[in-house]
């Protein structure tokens, strides 16, 4: 294992700090405990409500649904009845669970949900996104960037999670030969997002890391704000 990003103590008191969440969202999480699907930490659902409230976004992309249960964070966030959120996903059994699981949440009608590779999906998606959340296969993630940038409209926000992995691309350690390409890509995108002339980027330690990226506007301008 990498080593924390921050000690289990300040992580379980962040969590009591959390007010309390729907059942449904606890139902998801022993679901994906029992069957090893990883699954955001709820402080970053946390977080990604936040945002969306400040932003007030109208259109929310998310590549890499799972289960459905960030997509529900994003789904229910404060403004919901003025965004929707369209979310990819590649496997098609999580896919059927995380329908399943928006129908129960009775937010199906907020949530747009695609079946198939990002890669060939995202090029076919119509318009700008103002909000994207990216939570997909981390070798993918500098290829997948490329791909989702030209769809965050100027003043959107782009949110990326597990942007630290276990601590590793600190100091470029892979526990395992096979994470070898994950560690490297990941830290390529970190290297794209520091350097990167159209966006505004920060790194925050919560959970296994999350970047956060505001698209600035034409003249290097950003803003929260629509115009």
């Amino acid at each position: 294992m990498g080593q924390r990003i921050i000690s289990e103590d300040i992580v379980a008191f962040l969590q009591e700090l959390l007010p309390q969440r729907p059942s449904l969202f606890a139902e998801i999480e022993k679901e994906c405990e029992q069957d090893y699907i990883p699954l955001i930490e709820p402080e970053i659902g946390q977080l990604l409500q936040v945002f969306l409230g400040i932003k007030q976004a109208k259109r929310v992309l998310e590549i890499g649904t799972g289960i459905g249960y960030s997509t529900l964070w994003l789904a229910l966030a404060p403004n919901k009845e003025r965004h929707h959120v369209t979310t990819l996903e590649i496997n098609n059994e999580r896919y059927e669970r995380a329908c399943y699981y928006f129908e129960k949440a009775g937010v199906s009608s907020v949530i747009t949900p695609l079946l198939g590779d990002a890669h060939e999906i995202i090029p076919q998606l119509k318009g700008t996104f103002d909000f994207v959340f990216m939570d997909a296969a981390k070798g993918q993630y500098p290829g997948l960037f490329h791909k989702i940038y030209p769809l965050l409209e100027p003043g959107g926000v782009l949110v990326i999670d597990n942007i630290l992995l276990n601590g590793w691309v600190i100091d470029m350690y892979w526990p395992e030969r096979r994470k070898k390409t994950m560690v490297c890509r990941v830290r390529e995108l970190l290297e794209i997002l520091k350097t990167h002339p159209g966006l505004l980027t920060s790194i925050l330690p919560l959970g296994d890391g999350v970047s956060v990226s505001i698209r600035k506007r034409e003249g290097g301008q950003f803003s929260l704000d629509k115009e």
